[in-house]
């Protein structure tokens, strides 16, 4: 069931349009498996941010939305009270086999101009003749421009399938796992040793990062899932995506070549699509732990890293409260030392990484 506004999809309550007005649409997907698309039938949108990242206006036909993904949009209402509309969702997701009522899953709800009027038809039209959302589209209306790469971070999508079991996905060879001791707390605790990315685990699939630095993240994905890629604490920039892997071998669509403009797009969320790479920027201007993972299920199945932002920092600037102490404590959680809870590099009592197989 999709809920929308908290009411089954179906039967949702009106959305009351005046004419000549405009309005100003918020659009979240709090989907985890499925993507959607969003329209308007009749209306005319405007993408005016992203993830709450301001963009110059871009109009389009829909929004194609993945898991976790926002959009705010203008929406001009008609002049005249004659007809009601209808706003159509579609939910989707490539890797699940087609299934009539089930997969793709259709909604719709009512732009209600007046009451009792009638629906204004409008003409079916394939999606492939209308234009959607697409983060490399939009510019950024701050300006900034692309950042410089002091250092490229390169991961690829791997996945594994045991026997009766739900398959892992990884960014390279481990799946995420957490620790013994929250990253967070050895960050905090292991003074210079912080800037040393194997006190962390393996699991914990660290990255550190030194502040001022400007980051090129590389993923590649030869994998027939497309993937929602969330990064907390902070935005990237969407530089260019481009074909990777055999698509055409595995009966998926190739992705085509394509860069941004001169003021990318930030947010905190862009699908990689199956069978493509995706390069994303960041600027180190903070200390924090930033946990960039599949927004989808694949998450719990490990597709995860952590990127150790400025520990320095962390260190003279961030308190853990008391009451955060306390509650590790209680629940027999370490809050000092390395992975294992232990001094230096000694990580006797962490459990193994597991170590996805490829063969």
């Amino acid at each position: 069931m999709l809920l929308i506004n908290g009411m089954n999809g179906n039967v949702t309550q009106p959305v009351v349009f005046v004419p000549g007005k405009r309005y100003r649409v918020r659009v979240v997907s709090l989907l985890t498996v499925f993507w959607l698309k969003f329209r308007i039938p009749g209306h005319t949108m405007q993408i005016i941010d992203q993830d709450g990242v301001a963009c110059n206006p871009v109009e389009v036909d829909g929004l194609d939305m993945g898991p976790g993904q926002r959009f705010s949009i203008l929406v001009t209402a008609h002049d005249t009270v004659e007809y009601n509309y209808k706003y159509n969702v579609t939910l989707y997701a490539d890797f699940f086999h087609p299934s009539p009522g089930i997969m793709p899953r259709y909604y719709s709800g009512l732009i209600e101009y007046q009451k009792n009027a009638s629906l204004q038809t409008i003409p079916a039209v394939s999606d492939d003749q209308l234009s959607w959302s697409n983060t490399l589209d939009l510019q950024a209306r701050d300006g900034m421009p692309l950042l410089p790469v002091d250092r490229q971070i390169v991961l690829t999508v791997k996945d594994y399938f045991p026997e009766l079991d739900i398959p892992y996905y990884t960014f390279g060879d481990y799946a995420y796992n957490h620790t013994l001791v929250p990253t967070l707390f050895t960050a905090l605790t292991m003074g210079d040793l912080a800037f040393n990315s194997s006190i962390y685990g393996l699991q914990s699939q660290a990255h550190v990062l030194h502040y001022g630095e400007s980051i090129e993240v590389l993923i590649y994905s030869d994998n027939i899932n497309d993937h929602s890629l969330h990064m907390h604490a902070g935005e990237y920039q969407v530089v260019e995506v481009g074909p990777y892997g055999d698509a055409a071998a595995n009966n998926r669509t190739g992705v085509a070549f394509k860069r941004s403009g001169p003021a990318p797009m930030r947010c905190d969320e862009v699908t990689i699509r199956s069978y493509s790479y995706i390069k994303l920027r960041f600027r180190v201007n903070h200390g924090a732990i930033i946990f960039f993972h599949c927004h989808m299920i694949h998450n719990f199945k490990g597709l995860a890293v952590t990127f150790i932002a400025a520990p320095d920092l962390l260190q003279k600037h961030m308190k853990v409260p008391d009451e955060v102490i306390k509650m590790c404590k209680l629940q027999n959680i370490k809050t000092s030392g390395n992975a294992a809870g232990n001094a230096g590099f000694d990580l006797t009592g962490l459990p193994p990484p597991f170590l996805v197989n490829r063969e």
